[in-house]
């Protein structure tokens, strides 16, 4: 066959395909041509230029990042969304806690158990839960509750309230993640209410998680219970970042000790074992904490922005 044949056949099979919508075998069928031709002929088209595939009204810069991302670190999946000129914090934590609630909407199925850690992030996501379907999934903390100057992003109100929008069950915890002692701890972490807690951290399908920065990032939430020699030990120890109020150091490792003796949480090695561990994230100043903890492959998904994104590749 010419070379200028061959091409018109091209874009004869592309044409029916892309533009007419026709299936392969229909192809196959009214050119009387192998159906498994048709398949390598439609990659020729690409190939050669005959066909040009263009996306229109979305940044494919994203998703070639979404990919490099998810492959560099082995995730599942990686949700980016973009920056904005002049666009302040609070903005862009709104458009973070709506890509998480959409990837949540995705895919939460009926009878899940959905594990939720606070923050300003994960209790925003509450507010963009619309036209949910009921699931009577079934939602639990991952940790203790704040001080109460904080208690506006409380766990307990955001497996409440993410209960109410999907016609679920909620539990709560009703301590705060750091005790004085390890003794009082074991005592809560030991009783009766806590065991139904710990029996669905056992069987969770879901868990959402913030990330916290260093110790000198003020937007941890929860950080004021922390005494001052909690803090001297913390920085003593190189402490990057927390996840689930359990501190880790640059190089992954998990800062054992009093403070993870008094805290209450989800152990992170549990959250190993979760089909979706989505971790949620943004800010410069976390990129080091972000990749930290990306190396501890505890998260399999990671919804984050952009420019953290590309922060925490070049680190």
């Amino acid at each position: 066959m010419k070379a200028d044949d061959k091409k018109r056949l091209l874009a004869k099979v592309a044409y029916l395909y892309y533009v007419e919508d026709f299936t392969q075998a229909e192809i196959a069928q009214e050119l009387n041509i192998y159906r498994t031709t048709i398949s390598r002929m439609l990659k020729q088209a690409r190939d050669q230029g005959i066909v040009t595939i263009q996306i229109n009204h979305f940044n494919t810069d994203l998703f070639d990042l979404e990919l490099r991302f998810k492959q560099h670190f082995g995730l599942k999946q990686v949700i980016i969304i973009p920056n904005y000129s002049g666009e302040n914090n609070q903005q862009k934590e709104q458009r973070l806690s709506a890509a998480a609630a959409r990837y949540l909407k995705q895919i939460i199925k009926p009878k899940s158990v959905v594990g939720f850690a606070w923050g300003a992030v994960l209790a925003g996501m509450v507010g963009q839960l619309h036209n949910t379907a009921k699931t009577d999934a079934t939602f639990v903390p991952l940790v203790g509750g704040p001080s109460p100057s904080n208690s506006q992003y409380h766990v307990n109100g955001i497996v409440y309230d993410a209960a109410r929008q999907f016609g679920g069950h909620s539990l709560f915890v009703d301590a705060a993640a750091v005790q004085e002692s390890k003794y009082i701890r074991n005592g809560i972490m030991n009783s009766k209410y806590f065991n139904t807690i710990q029996y669905y951290w056992q069987h969770l399908d879901i868990a959402f998680v913030g990330i916290g920065g260093p110790l000198t990032n003020s937007s941890s939430r929860w950080r004021d219970l922390l005494t001052a020699a909690d803090r001297d030990l913390l920085k003593e120890r190189q402490a990057i970042g927390d996840c689930c109020c359990t501190f880790y150091n640059r190089h992954g490792k998990i800062l054992t000790g009093d403070l993870l003796q008094r805290t209450i949480a989800i152990p992170l090695e549990q959250l190993k074992s979760v089909a979706n561990t989505v971790g949620v994230a943004h800010s410069l100043t976390k990129a080091p904490s972000i990749k930290a903890l990306l190396g501890m492959h505890i998260l399999n998904t990671l919804i984050i922005d952009e420019e953290t994104a590309l922060r925490v590749l070049d680190l």
